[in-house]
C-alpha cells in the first residue's frame, strides 16, 4: 500500500477483521476518492492522500488466540481467492458467514451474563468465546454440524434456535448466499438434540410421570424450543391444536408435558407464521397499509383465540407477484406514488375502487415500478395510471347507482 496507493479488489465483508496472509489487523479508516459521500466523517483518509505514518497507525498484529481463531475460519477463503478458486471461495464464505452469525448471537448472550470488557475488538471477543467453550470451527457444512452438536449450555441453545429461526424467515423473504446452507435440516437436527438432552437430564427424575413416559418434554422446555410465548402455547393446547399434552398434579402444582413430535410440529408451524408487527416490519409498511391488504383480501389472517397471525408463505407470494410484474424505477420519479400510499383512503366512497385497483396491481394490469434501495412492499410505486383507474371505477359505480335509482322510479310501459 505504501508503494502503490490504489485498491486492488474490494470485498464488502464487515466481519473480516484480520488478514490471515499477513497476520495483521485490517484498517477501517481508509476510503477511495470515488466514495466521497459515504466517508465524510473524521479520522477517515483517502487512499491517494494518506501518509505512510497514517497507514502504519493501528496496523497491529492480533493476539495468538485471536490469530488462531481467525485462521481457522478465514484462511481457506483467502487461499481460494489467491488461487483464483472462486467456487471454493464462495463455499467457504457461505459457511464462514453462517458460523459468524451464530457466534455473534452467542457473544451477545455472553456479554449480558459474563464480565466482558467494553471496547474490545469483535474478533477478540469471538475468539475468547470459542476458546472458553472449546467450540470446534471448520468452514464446511460438516463443520457447522459439529459446531452445533457441541453447544450444550441451555441459554446458548435457546439463542441459537432463535437465530436459526430468524435465518429461515430472512432467507424466505430475501435469499442470500446462506440459502445454500440447509438451515431447516440443521435446526431440526439441533432441535432433536435438545429434546434428547431434555429427556435424559437429571431434572426428568423430579417428575415420575415424565420418567415413565419417554419422549415427553416439560411445558417450559417446549416453550424455549418452539420460541413462542407461554400464553400462546397454552392456548394451542386448550384449543387442541397442540395435541397429546399430558397433565400431572404434584401437590398443589400442575405440570404439563408434551410429546417430542408435537413440539417439533409446533416449532415448524410457529416458524411459518408472523404477527401483525412482524408483517409490518418485514413488508416495510405501516398499520394503514396492512389494513388495506386485509381489506383487499390479499392477506389471509389466521386467528388463534386473541392473537392473529399470517402465513409467511403469503408474504413471500405477495413480494414474488410484484417482482414478476414490476418495471425498473425511472430516473424522474416525481409523478410516482407509493403502492400503499395516500391514494388508498382509509374510508370513504373512493376506498372500494382503490382496493380493487390495488388488487389489480398484483396482476400487472397497470405499471408498477420497483426502487432497489428499499425493501418489502415499500420498494414498489405506481404512476398516474392507477389513480386514473380509480377515478374511472368510481365514475362507473356512480353511473350504475344512478341507473338503478332512476329505473326503480320509472313507471313500467307494459300493460298491467
Amino acid at each position: 500500500m505504501t508503494r502503490s496507493r490504489h485498491i486492488r479488489s474490494r470485498w464488502r465483508l464487515s466481519v473480516f477483521d484480520v488478514c490471515t496472509i499477513h497476520h495483521i489487523r485490517l484498517k477501517d479508516d481508509l476510503a477511495e476518492p470515488v466514495m466521497t459521500k459515504g466517508y465524510g466523517q473524521e479520522n477517515r483518509y483517502f487512499v491517494t492522500e494518506v501518509t505512510d505514518e497514517q497507514l502504519w497507525a493501528g496496523a497491529v498484529c492480533p493476539m495468538p488466540g485471536e490469530r488462531r481463531h481467525v485462521e481457522r475460519l478465514w484462511s481457506g477463503f483467502e487461499r481460494s481467492i489467491v488461487e483464483s478458486d472462486i467456487r471454493g471461495a464462495f463455499k467457504h464464505l457461505t459457511c464462514i458467514l453462517f458460523l459468524e452469525a451464530l457466534l455473534d448471537a452467542l457473544a451477545t448472550t455472553s456479554r449480558e451474563f459474563e464480565d466482558v470488557p467494553l471496547g474490545i475488538p469483535r474478533s477478540t471477543e469471538l475468539a475468547k468465546l470459542v476458546e472458553g467453550y472449546r467450540f470446534p470451527l471448520s468452514a464446511t457444512l460438516d463443520g457447522i454440524g459439529n459446531f452445533l452438536d457441541q453447544i450444550t449450555e441451555p441459554t446458548h441453545r435457546i439463542v441459537v434456535l432463535a437465530r436459526l429461526r430468524r435465518m429461515l424467515i430472512d432467507e424466505s423473504h430475501r435469499p442470500t448466499c446462506l440459502s445454500n446452507v440447509p438451515i431447516a435440516d440443521l435446526r431440526r437436527r439441533f432441535l432433536l438434540g435438545a429434546q434428547k438432552n431434555a429427556t435424559t437430564s437429571p431434572h426428568a427424575l423430579l417428575y415420575p410421570s415424565q420418567a415413565r413416559a419417554a419422549g415427553y418434554v416439560t411445558f417450559q422446555r417446549a416453550v424455549s424450543l418452539i420460541g413462542c410465548a407461554p400464553r400462546l402455547l397454552k392456548q394451542l393446547i386448550d384449543s387442541n391444536i397442540c395435541q397429546g399434552a399430558s397433565v400431572a398434579q404434584y401437590g398443589g402444582r400442575r405440570h404439563i408435558f408434551l410429546p417430542q413430535h408435537t413440539v417439533e410440529e409446533c416449532s415448524k408451524w410457529y416458524a411459518s407464521i408472523a404477527t401483525f408487527e412482524q408483517v409490518m416490519k418485514e413488508l416495510g409498511i405501516d398499520r394503514r397499509g396492512l389494513l388495506a391488504l386485509l381489506s383487499a383480501r390479499l392477506l389471509r389472517p389466521i386467528a388463534v383465540h386473541m392473537p392473529t397471525f399470517f402465513q409467511r408463505s403469503d408474504l413471500t407470494d405477495l413480494c414474488r407477484r410484484l417482482e414478476d410484474v414490476a418495471r425498473p424505477f425511472p430516473t424522474k420519479a416525481a409523478h410516482l406514488h407509493p403502492l400503499l400510499g395516500e391514494w388508498i383512503p382509509s374510508s370513504g366512497r373512493y376506498r372500494p375502487a382503490s382496493l380493487k385497483v390495488l388488487t389489480e396491481a398484483f396482476s400487472g394490469k397497470f405499471p408498477v415500478f420497483r426502487q432497489m434501495e428499499s425493501s418489502g412492499l415499500s420498494t414498489y410505486f405506481v404512476d398516474h395510471t392507477a389513480l386514473e383507474r380509480v377515478r374511472r371505477l368510481r365514475k362507473g359505480d356512480i353511473a350504475r347507482h344512478r341507473h338503478q335509482e332512476y329505473s326503480s322510479r320509472q313507471p313500467s310501459l307494459l300493460p298491467e
